[in-house]
């Protein structure tokens, strides 16, 4: 028979497979270009409630079952995991404003490319947590360095070397791609503490 607290984590873990999900439609919604600014801020402020949803979950749990251990390291995780797809998707929706304030015409093969790294590593650095599997922690740090902040760093040399409006809303735009791959490192961290109770170092 499954214990309680088994049950209280399953149905976080469902939450947090539902914001993951949602925090992915959110960049690539916002990084075709063309999508409303107010769509993508609904799915964030769908994953503001899914991250108070959780948090409460968790005090239940916590409240409930006084776990030890590996489980008190999941709740304490979840928290973060949450927060960490809400601001995914607030990163989503501030790349969808720069769209549509700035950028008609500026979506780019660099930004689609980077874009779905970022998505990619979302959702790799979600299933390491709920799987309490970290053998892809490495790949998603190397992305993070290699491909998302090298891309963002070429960016901003461009846009010094000259002013046009593209260039200026690609880099814009990369720098909140960046953000939002640091926070799916975060989430990839949290994996890491949940199964060793060590911290990393960012």
């Amino acid at each position: 028979m499954r214990r309680l607290l088994d049950l209280a984590e399953a149905e976080i873990s469902e939450r947090l497979r539902e914001g993951a999900k949602l925090a992915m439609e959110a960049l690539s919604m916002a990084l075709r270009g063309d999508a409303p600014s107010s769509s993508v801020r609904e799915i964030a402020s769908k994953l503001h409630e899914i991250h108070h949803e959780v948090s409460d979950l968790v005090m239940e749990a916590v409240a409930r079952y006084s776990p030890v251990a590996t489980d008190l390291r999941f709740l304490k995780g979840a928290l973060f995991v949450s927060y960490d797809l809400y601001r995914v998707a607030r990163y989503a929706y501030d790349i969808a404003v720069v769209f549509e304030k700035l950028g008609g015409g500026c979506a780019s093969e660099r930004l689609r490319k980077v874009g779905g790294v970022v998505m990619e590593m979302v959702a790799a650095s979600v299933e390491m947590f709920l799987s309490r599997d970290i053998s892809r922690l490495g790949e998603v740090e190397r992305l993070d360095d290699e491909v998302v902040d090298k891309s963002y760093e070429e960016a901003l040399m461009e846009v010094l070397r000259g002013s046009e409006r593209c260039r200026v809303v690609e880099m814009v735009i990369l720098r909140l791609l960046e953000r939002a791959s640091d926070h799916a490192v975060y989430i990839a961290n949290h994996a890491y503490y949940l199964l060793t109770g060590q911290t990393r170092r960012s």
